[in-house]
C-alpha cells in the first residue's frame, strides 16, 4: 500500500514537473532564438505569452468544442507574431546599433504598454479558459491522478520541438539563421537580407511565447503582468542552458522545471532560493551558460554613443558653485511653502537621486549594467528595520550601519560579478537580486516574510533632534542626500572616476596600460552599493515599514529608467530623471488606472527620440545656442585643462 502511494506520488509529480519544463522550454526557446541572432535580450517576450494567453481565451468564447480549441490554438501564436512582426519593424529596428541598455528599456517600455493594454482591453480580473470535454478529465497512472490536459501538453511541447528542429536543421532558412546565430557578420557580408531575416526570427520567437501561453492559459488562469513573473524563469532557463542555444534551453527547462517541484516537496520554505543559486554557480562557473558559447563584448567605444559628449557640456552640474548652490538654497526654503504631500514627494525624490547617482557610478561612469542594485537598497532599508525594532538601535547609528551592510553585501556580490561583462554582468547581478529578494520574502522568523517590518521607530537624533515630523525628516533626508551626492561628484571627478571612464571606453586598453581593471570595477561597485544601501535605510526611517517588494528585479529597473530618462554620462541625469519619474508615477497614480501605460509610452519616447535624456537635450540645444557665439570651444578647451 505504502509503495502504492509513493509510486502514484512520483508519477504525479514527475508529469507536473515535465509539463513545466514543457512551459518553459516553449518560452525560453523563442528567447534564445532571437537572442542568438539579433542579439537581444527581450524583455516584452513574457508580454508576448501573456497575450498568446489572452488570444485564446477570446477566441476560445467564441470557438466551442475540440474543433474550435484546436484553431483557436493555432490562431493565437499567429496573431502573437503579426503583433511581433509590428515591433519589430516599427521600433527595434531603430535601435539595433544602440547600446544593450537602450533595447532593453525599450523592451521594457512594451511590457508597460502592453500589460496596461491588456487591462483595457481584457479586464483586470483573473480569466480561465475553458477545456473541451474530451481533455477536461483526469486518467489514473501508477496509482496517481494526472490531468488529461497534462497529458495533451506534453505530447504537443515536444512535437513543437521537432517542428522547430526540424525548421533550423532541415530547411534552406533555418541554415541561414543558424549561420546568422554563429556569424552576424559574416552573414551580411555574404548578402543576406538582415532586415527581412530579423523580421522573420522576431516573429517566430513570438509565435513561441504565443504558443507556450495558449498552451498553458487553461492550466493555468490568466492576468496582466502574468508575462512579467514568467519572463524570469525564462531568463534563469537561457542563462543556465546558454544563450543563443536550444539545446541548452531544452535542459534549461528540465532543470528548472524539476528543481522548482522538488523544491516545493523538500524545501518549502526557500524553493524560490535554489533557482537563483543554480543560476549564480552556473553563471560564475561557466558564464556562457552549460551549451552556450563565450559572447563577444564590444567595448563602449565601438557602439554608437554619441551622447558621450554631455561629459563636457555647456550645463555640467560641477561647471560652477552656484549651478549647486542655487538648487540647494530652493530646496532649503521648499517647507516655507509646500504642504506635507510636497515636502514627502520631495524627500522621495531626494532618495531616488541618491540610488540613481549612486547606480550610475557604475553604468554612465564604468560601464556596468547592474539588474540587482536594489538589493543593497533593501539591506540598507532591512538594516535600519531590524536594529530599530529587534536590537533597540537609536535612528541615527541604525541608519549609518546601513551602507556598511550595504557595502559588505555588494562586496561579496561584486567579487564574483565583476568577473564577467556585458549581458552576463547584468544576468549575475540580476540572480543575486533575486536571491537576497527570496530570503527577503521566505525568511518569517528574521525578516517577516512577505510581511516585512512594520511599525520602524523612529528615535531621536542626538541632541534630542527629532525627525518624526514629515518636515523634519525632508531636512534631514536634504543634508545627507546632499552630502553624500557631494562624496559621489567628487569621486566621479576624481582621477579613480577617470580611470572609470577609460575602463567604460575601452578596458581592455586600459589594461594594457597596466589598470587593474577587476580591481577599479570592483571598488565601484561596492561604493555604489554602500550609497545605494544608506539610500534604503532612509527609505525605512521614512516609510516607517519595509516589504521585500523594494527589493524584487522589477524595482531594480527604477534606477535604469531614472539614469536613461535624465541621461546616462551626466553627473546630474540620474537626479533630473529621478524628479521625472516620482512625481510622474505619483501624479499618474492619482490621475489615471493607466499609468503603466502612460509611463511606458514616456519611457518609449524617450528611448527613440530622446537617448541622450533629458540633460543631454539641454546641452544639444546649448551647445547649439552657444556656439554660433564662439562661446563653447573656449569653454571645452577650459574644462579639458581642468579635467
Amino acid at each position: 500500500m505504502a509503495a502504492s502511494l509513493d509510486w502514484s506520488f512520483l508519477t504525479v509529480q514527475v508529469l507536473s514537473a515535465l509539463r513545466q519544463a514543457a512551459f518553459l522550454f516553449l518560452i525560453s526557446s523563442g528567447l534564445t532564438l532571437v537572442f542568438g541572432v539579433l542579439n537581444i535580450l527581450n524583455f516584452a517576450h513574457g508580454a508576448l505569452y501573456m497575450l498568446g494567453a489572452y488570444f485564446i481565451y477570446a477566441l476560445t468564447l467564441h470557438l466551442t468544442g475540440p474543433t474550435g480549441f484546436v484553431i483557436a490554438l493555432l490562431a493565437a501564436p499567429l496573431g502573437v507574431a503579426l503583433i511581433a512582426a509590428v515591433i519589430e519593424a516599427g521600433l527595434l529596428r531603430r535601435i539595433y546599433v544602440q547600446e544593450e541598455i537602450y533595447q532593453l528599456l525599450l523592451t521594457y517600455s512594451l511590457v508597460l504598454i502592453i500589460d496596461d493594454l491588456a487591462k483595457i482591453v481584457f479586464g483586470p480580473e483573473y480569466k480561465s479558459i475553458p477545456k473541451p470535454d474530451a481533455i477536461s478529465g483526469a486518467v489514473t497512472i501508477l496509482g496517481g491522478t494526472v490531468p488529461v490536459y497534462t497529458l495533451l501538453v506534453l505530447v504537443l511541447a515536444p512535437a513543437m520541438a521537432l517542428v522547430l528542429w526540424y525548421l533550423l536543421y532541415k530547411t534552406r532558412t533555418g541554415k541561414i539563421v543558424r549561420a546568422t546565430s554563429s556569424d552576424r557578420e559574416m552573414a551580411d557580408a555574404l548578402g543576406i537580407n538582415m532586415t527581412a531575416l530579423f523580421t522573420l526570427v522576431f516573429a517566430f520567437g513570438a509565435i513561441l511565447a504565443g504558443f507556450a501561453g495558449a498552451l498553458a492559459g487553461p492550466a493555468r488562469t490568466v492576468f496582466p503582468g502574468v508575462g512579467t513573473e514568467v519572463i524570469i524563469e525564462s531568463f534563469v532557463v537561457v542563462v543556465i542552458g546558454g544563450l543563443g542555444n536550444l539545446w541548452g534551453a531544452l535542459i534549461g527547462s528540465i532543470l528548472i522545471g524539476t528543481l522548482e517541484t522538488v523544491g516545493i516537496i523538500v524545501f518549502p520554505e526557500f524553493e524560490m532560493s535554489l533557482i537563483y543559486l543554480l543560476m549564480v554557480a552556473i553563471l560564475v562557473v561557466r558564464p556562457w551558460g552549460l551549451f552556450g558559447r563565450p559572447l563577444k563584448i564590444k567595448a563602449l567605444s565601438e557602439k554608437n554613443l554619441s551622447m558621450e559628449a554631455q561629459e563636457i557640456s555647456p550645463v555640467h552640474f560641477s561647471a560652477n558653485a552656484l549651478v549647486r548652490l542655487v538648487p540647494l538654497l530652493i530646496l532649503l526654503a521648499v517647507p516655507m511653502v509646500a504642504g506635507r504631500f510636497y515636502q514627502y514627494l520631495l524627500t522621495q525624490i531626494l532618495i531616488a537621486s541618491l540610488v540613481g547617482v549612486a547606480f550610475n557610478l557604475l553604468l554612465g561612469t564604468t560601464g556596468l549594467l547592474s539588474f540587482g542594485q536594489m538589493a543593497f537598497y533593501g539591506v540598507g532599508a532591512y538594516t535600519v528595520g531590524l536594529l530599530a525594532t529587534k536590537a533597540g538601535f537609536s535612528s541615527l547609528p541604525a541608519l549609518l550601519l546601513a551602507p556598511v551592510f550595504g557595502a559588505l553585501v555588494a562586496a561579496l556580490i561584486g567579487f564574483f560579478c565583476v568577473r564577467l561583462s556585458g549581458v552576463h554582468f547584468a544576468m549575475l547581478t540580476l540572480a543575486f537580486g533575486q536571491l537576497v529578494y527570496t530570503v527577503a520574502f521566505k525568511w518569517y522568523g528574521f525578516t517577516g516574510g512577505d510581511n516585512g517590518i512594520q511599525g520602524i521607530p523612529v528615535r531621536p537624533l542626538p541632541g534630542g533632534i527629532d525627525i518624526v515630523s514629515t518636515q523634519s525628516m525632508y531636512y534631514f533626508a536634504l543634508l545627507v542626500v546632499g552630502l553624500s551626492i557631494e562624496a559621489l561628484r567628487r569621486i566621479r571627478s576624481s582621477p579613480f572616476g577617470a580611470t572609470l571612464k577609460a575602463i567604460r571606453e575601452n578596458n581592455q586598453r586600459a589594461a594594457y596600460l597596466g589598470v587593474n581593471v577587476k580591481l577599479y570595477q570592483w571598488t565601484a561597485f561596492v561604493i555604489a552599493g554602500a550609497f545605494t544601501g544608506l539610500a534604503g535605510g532612509l527609505y525605512a526611517l521614512m516609510e516607517k515599514s519595509i516589504t521585500p517588494d523594494i527589493i524584487h528585479w522589477t524595482k531594480s529597473g527604477e534606477p535604469v529608467f531614472m539614469t536613461i530618462i535624465g541621461g546616462i554620462y551626466s553627473f546630474a541625469g540620474p537626479m533630473v530623471g529621478a524628479v521625472v519619474f516620482i512625481v510622474l508615477n505619483s501624479y499618474l497614480v492619482a490621475w489615471t488606472e493607466k499609468w503603466a501605460l502612460v509611463l511606458g509610452i514616456v519611457l518609449l519616447v524617450m528611448v527613440l527620440l530622446l537617448p541622450g535624456g533629458v540633460v543631454g537635450f539641454i546641452n544639444e540645444k546649448a551647445r547649439g545656442a552657444f556656439s554660433k557665439r564662439g562661446w563653447v570651444r573656449r569653454w571645452t578647451f577650459s574644462k579639458s585643462a581642468g579635467s
